[in-house]
């Protein structure tokens, strides 16, 4: 993808510096108000309850801490600004929504089937669980996969790599979080390269469309692109070959 081509939108699409400011508000305002935090978090008590509202409440929670706070902000504006550049501004939401919700209900699902088969406490119906986490996860994965620019992808790549060992913490054990960062990063790859697939196609197709489209002279009479072949001669190969005469 051609950045110099990219549409001055896509530079000044509201959504990563929007996501930034009402994160920051959130979280700066809401962070350590622990029933904000228990009403917002994506546990199963709360899925049961006010699903959507939990959702997309926890998406803008980073805790209390205001530099880990504004550091994992960053770190999303960012992120989301490397996948609207390459996706466009639908695609990147949708893409991150994707990663929060099937995250969420991967890990949890997987936590109540335990639950019920008596392999994991019933008090954990009600675990804290909030923060942008998944869409953080899957927005890296996907520029990763499929990011406009070298550097995009090797930027992802690195901030995918520093919380490597937080985003695998308790898989061994099927954790709900690790579960959930892992159904995410699947989330992002798998999306990131059927939309790629799909660029692909759409420009393949748009060079076939060019190809055989008929050429428009200035009068605006239509000609087609090939001329009707010559039937082929000597001396229309060579015209100016002297002929020989034929003695009788």
């Amino acid at each position: 993808m051609d950045l110099s081509r990219t549409p001055t939108r896509r530079w000044l699409s509201p959504v990563p510096w929007g996501f930034a400011l009402l994160a920051a508000a959130s979280s700066l305002t809401y962070g350590g108000d622990h029933a904000v935090n228990a009403w917002a978090s994506t546990n199963l008590a709360n899925m049961g309850d006010h699903p959507v509202e939990a959702l997309i409440a926890s998406a803008f929670l980073f805790g209390a801490d205001p530099w880990v706070c504004l550091r994992g902000i960053a770190l999303a504006g960012v992120m989301l600004a490397f996948l609207v550049l390459r996706f466009g501004t639908m695609r990147a939401v949708a893409l991150v929504a994707a990663g929060q919700v099937l995250g969420t209900l991967v890990s949890e699902g997987l936590l109540a089937a335990r639950i019920e088969a008596g392999q994991a406490d019933p008090a954990l119906r009600a675990t804290l669980d909030v923060g942008p986490s998944y869409v953080i996860v899957s927005g890296l994965a996907a520029v990763v996969a499929a990011g406009a620019r070298r550097w995009h992808r090797w930027t992802a790549l690195a901030a995918l790599a520093v919380r490597a060992p937080h985003i695998t913490s308790g898989l061994t054990t099927l954790g709900v979080t690790p579960v959930g960062h892992v159904t995410a990063l699947s989330i992002g790859v798998l999306m990131a390269w059927s939309l790629r697939s799909a660029d692909a196609r759409r420009r393949h197709l748009h060079r076939l469309t060019l190809r055989a489209a008929p050429l428009q002279t200035e009068g605006g009479a239509m000609v087609t692109c090939s001329a009707p072949r010559a039937k082929w001669s000597p001396d229309s190969t060579y015209p100016n070959r002297p002929r020989p005469r034929w003695n009788s």
